[in-house]
């Protein structure tokens, strides 16, 4: 292990500690200031992160551990009347020796269905380098992702690997995020340049940027508005009714909205890439069952 995953094993490690004499809540604001600089107040919440962490903490994550996990929300996607959102999927493997390569399509993504992070892009399968897809794989089963950022709901979700049809280039594809609030989408952050380093812009409904966005990953140029905005806009309402919050991520592929995933705590709740006056905002707009 290099020195660098040495230190972040320790830190996490420190962590867990930390959780477990002191509490989840302490151990949440000690990581939120130590890796992002954000103080929260998980005692008496007012931002956004602070009420988004607290809503981890405290209530049932039961449905949102299922929504979480990236293989069983497609189930849920499905109920919810979404199930052409979905792109085409294999598995899931709980071991990476029942991963059928030779089943795959030639152009696919291995994923995990328990953290973040965890993509492997295949875009032509006769250039793979197949052990060290699986030397990735390995390493994500392993992978404690609730300790590593006191996200405790992620210890129901089932350690599995799966593959997606591959459904662009990285520097390809907008990523836009739907923030919704008590369910209803508010802005969109959208992730774009991937493969040159991510960037970062926010918009409202009408597509007006937003300011509200801090940090080197924020893009000055502009991204033009999805045509298939309006239908992603009710797709993330949909999916966003039965929780006061989450974070809806869809693409816009070949003429069709696709699903991404459903997101409790972005950036692990903190949202370290917003202003503290935009936290502030939106905080006041969230009404959160059993706090408000």
């Amino acid at each position: 292990m290099s020195s660098a995953g040495i230190a972040r094993d320790l830190y996490r490690r420190l962590l867990n500690a930390e959780a477990l004499v002191l509490g989840a809540k302490r151990a949440k604001e000690l990581d939120a200031r130590i890796r992002f600089g954000r103080k929260l107040d998980l005692s008496s919440p007012r931002t956004l992160a602070d009420k988004i962490c607290w809503i981890e903490l405290n209530t049932d994550q039961t449905l949102a551990a299922r929504c979480t996990d990236k293989w069983s929300v497609r189930d849920y996607v499905a109920e919810k009347g979404l199930a052409s959102l979905l792109v085409p999927a294999y598995g899931p493997w709980g071991c990476v020796e029942d991963i059928d390569v030779d089943a795959l399509p030639n152009a696919f993504a291995l994923k995990a269905t328990h953290g973040c992070e965890m993509n492997y892009l295949v875009s032509d399968k006769k250039l793979l380098d197949v052990d060290e897809m699986l030397a990735y794989a390995r390493r994500w089963l392993d992978e404690d992702y609730p300790r590593a950022c006191v996200e405790p709901h992620y210890k129901l979700v089932p350690h599995r690997v799966y593959a997606e049809d591959f459904i662009g280039g990285m520097d390809e594809i907008v990523d836009y995020k739907f923030h919704c609030l008590n369910g209803e989408p508010r802005f969109v952050l959208t992730c774009s340049e991937r493969d040159r380093g991510l960037k970062l812009n926010l918009y409202d409904l009408d597509w007006s940027p937003i300011d509200g966005l801090q940090g080197a990953m924020r893009n000055d140029k502009k991204i033009a508005k999805p045509k298939l905005l309006d239908e992603m806009i009710d797709a993330a309402r949909t999916l966003s009714a039965d929780f006061d919050f989450v974070r809806v991520d869809l693409y816009e592929s070949d003429g069709k909205v696709m699903f991404g995933e459903l997101t409790f705590s972005p950036a692990c709740g903190v949202m370290e890439y917003y202003t503290n006056d935009f936290v502030m905002r939106w905080g006041e707009e969230l009404r959160v069952r059993g706090l408000d």
